[in-house]
């Protein structure tokens, strides 16, 4: 998947994550894997788990529609900007130390990192979505080393599934990552995604300023060249166009889309129109579920605090504001199925509601997305191996992070 998680916990001297061809990254072990045990019970790629009873949303305290009510972060985010005006509450309000989320990293216009937010500046900084990889937590273990800190997360629900299971093998751990607040996430495009949406414009050197969406709602996708020519294409035309149709596999059989193991998770509280979302710019808006008693408490907070506004929502109205989550929640378990039979039960998805769901469906059209998935499971494999002989033989398309 690429968080670079077990990277984190073997040490770059057993495991180093490397940028294959084709625009994602893949662990590189070194000599015998005598990780693979606590790789098979940390990694979110193969292990996500949960406890709680799921509905269609996942379990759910409370719902609501919100946004900052600072303008200027509420602009610049790819939302409403909740999640940054939460991270920023805890920030100010001293409950957390650093917030942990995806930023570029430095000197790049397009690799992403993990980086640790301490001011308003930083929040700022890192806020709008980042459709790209991210080595979201090669550097975990070693950032909770260093100090006694402790911190929020925000992030994809994968990462979260992952941060999750470090705290179930280093226990140790548990009470440093305070809060986890997740997005709604579609999938994560390979870096050759956003080359080839650049590319649009005619031009094929790299430009030195990028951004996906965001400053506006939803924003557009710009980038800008050192001579001051730029390139912008709407969010609809670079996610739905390209970006989000050069995705992993592991996202085609993603079991949490909607940030169930979070204690917050939120989206893109978008108008709709004939029941579908509506992409006119607008200014930003978030629906956000919360998922636990500590996320129920921090989001009251933040609004008694006036860091952000919110209004009531009917979470029967998310269906046509999520429409392809709401749809990916009743079929994904016939993908999972099927990953499951060609990986020989590799996979150890658990309580989140998705055998229920799979069979509310057509049957003939679960059994379609099963043969389809098993499919692209076996081209997956053989696509893996290709990828693998490169990065062992040290290919020049292969770079060493």
């Amino acid at each position: 998947m690429g968080c670079g998680l077990c990277s984190s916990v073997l040490g770059q001297d057993k495991c180093q994550m490397r940028l294959a061809g084709n625009g994602f990254y893949y662990p590189l072990y070194k000599g015998a894997r005598q990780g693979d045990a606590i790789i098979k019970s940390i990694c979110p790629g193969i292990h996500v788990e949960d406890n709680k009873k799921h509905d269609v949303w996942g379990h759910v305290v409370d719902v609501a529609e919100a946004w900052s009510t600072d303008n200027d972060l509420r602009h610049k985010a790819a939302s409403g900007g909740v999640s940054s005006a939460l991270a920023l509450y805890l920030l100010e309000t001293k409950k957390v130390d650093g917030i942990l989320q995806v930023g570029l990293k430095d000197g790049s216009f397009l690799y992403n990192e993990l980086k640790i937010s301490r001011s308003r500046e930083d929040i700022i900084t890192n806020a709008q979505s980042r459709y790209a990889p991210a080595l979201t937590l090669n550097s975990l273990k070693q950032v909770l080393d260093l100090n006694s800190d402790v911190y929020a997360f925000v992030g994809k629900p994968c990462d979260i599934a992952g941060i999750n299971n470090f705290i179930g093998s280093f226990p140790q751990y548990k009470n440093r990552i305070k809060y986890t607040i997740s997005i709604f996430c579609a999938g994560m495009p390979s870096y050759n995604a956003s080359r080839k949406t650049w590319e649009q414009s005619g031009r094929k050197d790299d430009p030195v300023f990028l951004k996906y969406r965001g400053e506006g709602w939803p924003g557009n996708f710009k980038a800008v060249w050192a001579d001051g020519q730029s390139y912008e294409i709407s969010y609809n035309d670079s996610w739905g166009k390209i970006l989000g149709r050069d995705l992993g596999f592991r996202c085609k059989i993603c079991p949490d889309g909607i940030g169930m193991l979070a204690d917050i998770s939120l989206g893109d509280s978008w108008n709709t129109k004939n029941g579908y979302p509506d992409f006119t710019e607008a200014d930003g808006r978030n629906f956000c579920f919360i998922r636990s008693e500590r996320g129920k408490q921090l989001f009251n907070e933040a609004v008694d605090k006036k860091y952000i506004a919110k209004k009531s929502l009917e979470v029967n109205k998310v269906k046509d504001m999520q429409a392809y989550q709401y749809s990916r929640r009743h079929h994904v378990g016939w993908r999972i199925m099927a990953a499951q039979v060609s990986s020989l039960g590799m996979l150890h998805f658990k309580g989140l509601g998705l055998i229920k769901l799979a069979l509310s469906i057509n049957k003939k059209m679960g059994l379609r997305e099963f043969a389809g998935t098993i499919k692209r499971s076996y081209k997956n494999k053989k696509s893996m191996k290709n990828i693998y002989s490169v990065l062992f033989g040290g290919g020049e398309r292969a770079q060493s992070m």
